[in-house]
């Protein structure tokens, strides 16, 4: 909390130093790209796949305007986590798990001419882990256009979230290249491997699950953005 205050308070200082008159101020700023998801600490001593991988988007719109220093927005992303692939009593199936995020964000951004813009983002929302599991269809199948899309279990956990990021903007004019870094903690969840899908007496199909006390993870974000 200490190390998030003075990063607050360089922010607010370096904010006050520039000028704004130079500054076309946009309406806000969209962006998309990739998302990769790390794990870290109990999360990931427990989670079978140490590296997710996905895309991120959201936007920002900018309340003030004579300055872009403080913003609000949504972010959204989606990863995939790990597969598996059975056969019980001679079906295949095809068991994926993948990480939904969905966050609300507070931008605040240095104040300066220079192309290379670092900002800081307050970001608090939710995890989601869905489980799905499937007939395993191979690519004759998709290419014949005869799919099997029975889904023979499905299920979603999620839990809050929140955390910080931090990242720098490269601009030209109204476009712009991202890198992010989000660290987002969590609490308790119920993960599933998708290796624990079993079936019971009556053919019904079910997961096990592990409860994990911590979900912390850290998302590193390579985007493109737009000024609005």
């Amino acid at each position: 909390m200490k190390q998030l205050n003075l990063v607050l308070l360089f922010l607010c200082y370096a904010n006050c130093l520039i000028a704004q008159d130079d500054f076309e101020i946009p309406k806000g700023e969209f962006w998309i790209g990739l998302q990769f998801a790390v794990p870290v600490g109990t999360f990931a001593d427990k989670i079978d796949r140490n590296l997710g991988y996905g895309g991120n988007l959201g936007g920002v719109w900018n309340p003030s305007k004579v300055s872009n220093f403080f913003q609000i927005g949504l972010d959204l992303g989606i990863n995939y986590m790990g597969k598996d692939k059975q056969e019980i009593g001679g079906v295949p199936m095809k068991t994926t798990n993948t990480l939904i995020t969905t966050h609300l964000v507070t931008r605040l951004r240095v104040q300066t001419e220079s192309a290379i813009k670092p900002y800081v983002d307050l970001l608090g929302g939710g995890k989601f882990i869905s489980t799905t599991t499937k007939y395993n269809n191979d690519l004759f199948d998709t290419l014949l256009e005869i799919e099997d899309k029975s889904v023979f279990a499905d299920q979603t956990n999620g839990v809050w979230s929140y955390g910080m990021g931090l990242g720098f903007s490269i601009r030209k004019q109204r476009f712009g290249a991202d890198l992010r870094v989000l660290y987002l903690a969590s609490g308790p969840i119920e993960y599933i491997s998708p290796e624990h899908l079993k079936q019971d007496d009556e053919g019904a199909f079910y997961y096990e699950s592990t409860k994990i006390s911590r979900t912390h993870m850290v998302f590193p974000q390579l985007s493109v953005s737009f000024d609005l």
